[in-house]
């Protein structure tokens, strides 16, 4: 396993094979914004350009919230970027997110969808992190995750998107999880440090302590209570 630094993605290699893992693309945003009279170009291409920049894969695996709309309002949107995609990768899986109702009827053949509750990949279990993974994913060394769109509010900065590796207190949990950066970088992010419940496992499944967070470019910040304690402190001087 190994991060793709300031791209929000992990590439890992099973049985020969190289997988790319993303998550939260959130694809048709931008229609939620024009709702509030925020309006921007579709950021659709920029998507597919991204995934097609970061080299070549065999297999692509979306750890959830490939759309944004719970409905189907995007869906055109998340057609034309499973199709672009397909062609470069053996095969595309998804493991749906919270925002992914209702996508097997929009993707069709271009894609497997596994179960909310997640997927096997070596000695990782890949899960959203709205749903509480499946009883077998505690045999696995790591749980890969994303949902949170984890980020450190940084002073002159605003929040500034972050990884995370976290020890985890809860049963049925691998004993380490890593939580992936949105791959969307225009999304909203939430804020680490005053961070209200989000699903099942993050924050109360995990243990501060032993919990490193590290910037887009893995840059080592400390642990989250460390930087929890100097919350009103962290600035870019």
């Amino acid at each position: 396993m190994e991060p793709i630094w300031e791209k929000s993605a992990l590439k890992i290699k099973v049985d020969g094979r190289l997988w790319l893992v993303i998550a939260d693309l959130h694809l048709g945003f931008e229609l939620d914004l024009a709702k509030n009279g925020i309006y921007i170009p579709d950021r659709t291409q920029a998507m597919i350009d991204k995934v097609l920049s970061l080299g070549k894969f065999d297999r692509l695996l979306i750890a959830g919230d490939l759309k944004h709309s719970i409905g189907l309002s995007s869906g055109f949107r998340v057609r034309r970027f499973i199709e672009a995609v397909s062609t470069n990768f053996e095969e595309v899986i998804l493991v749906p997110g919270n925002h992914d109702g209702g996508i097997s009827s929009i993707i069709g053949d271009y894609c497997e969808i596994k179960s909310p509750r997640g997927f096997p990949l070596g000695d990782s279990w890949i899960f959203h992190g709205h749903a509480y993974p499946s009883e077998e994913a505690s045999s696995y060394e790591f749980g890969i995750m994303g949902h949170i769109h984890p980020a450190i509010p940084i002073k002159g900065m605003g929040k500034v998107p972050v990884w995370i590796i976290a020890e985890t207190v809860c049963e049925g949990l691998p004993e380490k999880v890593i939580i992936l950066p949105a791959f969307n970088d225009m999304l909203g992010y939430g804020d680490l440090l005053d961070m209200k419940e989000r699903g099942p496992v993050f924050p109360k499944c995990i243990d501060p302590k032993l919990t490193d967070v590290l910037t887009l470019d893995g840059h080592y910040m400390g642990t989250l209570s460390f930087l929890s304690e100097r919350k009103n402190l962290l600035s870019l001087t």
